[in-house]
């Protein structure tokens, strides 16, 4: 292997002439073996490229201002390690071994660097692309930063492919880890409907204490589904969703903005953490308006109730108005809006599918001005 150190600065020498770490190579990989009982540091400035394992058994103490540079063509694992600064300049994959912190500055250069179930904590960031980014294979090991109410802050993270994250939060500051999930359950809504990517957002205070969070998604063309529609504004456009007690479950108001454009950046405002997705309410949902007018507001009872397979919701409206027909849990917790917005007076008819439910009690509210009519729906699988 090489070590290209440039300059050495004396306390690194000495380190290396008395304590002797050995430069090892475990079967087919490289590695720079810091012993146990073995003490290393990198004084400020130092520069150390490494095209190799770092294995710390030993004290490793890189001095602030010390660089450790991830280069070659390699997948270099570090074990034990904490950084100053740290650049991937790499043609493949590095990956940790255990919780890594980079007091200093995280540079993406060129190349990945796999938290393989491990946080990595990180205080400045430069770089980030599709062709360098942190990899976070679960939601185990997450990216972890200081976010406060300035401008957002950057979390270049992906799995398959680069889906970065950049938050920033109402009021105060607070640690967050952020990961990205490749191909998460779709409980709650028809697969073609949603993204095959979700995010894990999560952060010490609780919910509120920061204020509204400002989340801003990125996802890429080909990890939508079939009949995804990322409108703002037709009835089927895709919504934020929540993962909550082992179900997706709409979050209405959420998804702000769409750059209409990709990589697709979309924004959610939200005071909750928490396992996000995008996906639209077609599979739910097909609106079809009535002739006629009823006196005053009016929901029909459900039918079939208990649903089994689709249930048929009819209400009906005196005037043209802005109308809001939900379902509810018996939590009191919003978990589907069926028709939201301004609605022709007439009566109309609402198509629920159950195959976004879970087996339970359920209660249908229809709101309209002060008015509110309600229907208990029970839901059988």
């Amino acid at each position: 292997m090489r070590l290209p150190f440039g300059p050495i600065l004396l306390a690194f020498a000495l380190a290396l002439l008395a304590a002797s770490p050995v430069l090892a190579s475990a079967p087919g990989t490289p590695s720079f073996v810091i012993d146990g009982g073995t003490r290393v540091t990198l004084s400020g400035a130092t520069r150390l490229a490494l095209d190799a394992d770092l294995r710390n058994y030993g004290v490793f103490t890189p001095a602030a201002g010390s660089v450790v540079v991830l280069d070659g063509y390699g997948a270099p694992l570090l074990v034990s390690a904490s950084f100053a600064d740290l650049v991937l300049a790499l043609h493949g994959t590095a990956a940790l071994a255990n919780n890594t912190t980079v007091a200093g500055t995280l540079t993406l250069n060129n190349g990945r660097l796999s938290l393989a179930g491990h946080d990595l904590t990180i205080t400045g960031l430069s770089g980030g692309s599709a062709t360098s980014y942190v990899v976070t294979p679960d939601t185990l090991g997450r990216l972890v930063r200081s976010v406060g109410s300035g401008a957002s802050v950057s979390f270049p993270v992906g799995n398959a492919t680069y889906d970065p994250v950049a938050i920033r939060t109402g009021t105060g500051s607070d640690m967050f880890r952020v990961a990205v999930l490749d191909d998460p359950p779709t409980t709650g809504f028809a697969a073609s409907d949603g993204l095959t990517r979700a995010w894990a957002v999560s952060h010490a205070n609780a919910a509120g204490v920061n204020g509204t969070l400002t989340v801003a998604l990125q996802w890429n063309a080909p990890e939508s589904g079939a009949t995804f529609d990322r409108s703002l504004v037709t009835t089927g456009g895709a919504r934020a969703w929540r993962w909550l007690g082992g179900t997706w479950v709409q979050q209405p108001g959420v998804r702000t903005w769409d750059n209409g454009v990709y990589p697709a950046i979309d924004t959610l405002v939200t005071a909750n953490a928490g396992l996000w997705t995008l996906a639209g309410i077609t599979s739910l949902l097909d609106v079809e308006p009535l002739a006629d007018s009823p006196l005053r507001l009016e929901l029909a009872p459900p039918a079939p109730n208990p649903l089994r397979s689709t249930s048929t919701i009819r209400y009906g409206l005196p005037l043209r108005q802005r109308v809001t027909l939900a379902l509810y849990a018996v939590t009191g917790q919003r978990v589907a809006t069926l028709a939201e917005g301004e609605q022709e007076r007439g009566w109309h008819v609402v198509r629920l599918d159950r195959m976004a439910l879970a087996s339970g009690i359920y209660f249908l509210q229809l709101s309209a001005g002060a008015e509110t009519r309600t229907h208990k729906l029970a839901v059988i699988r």
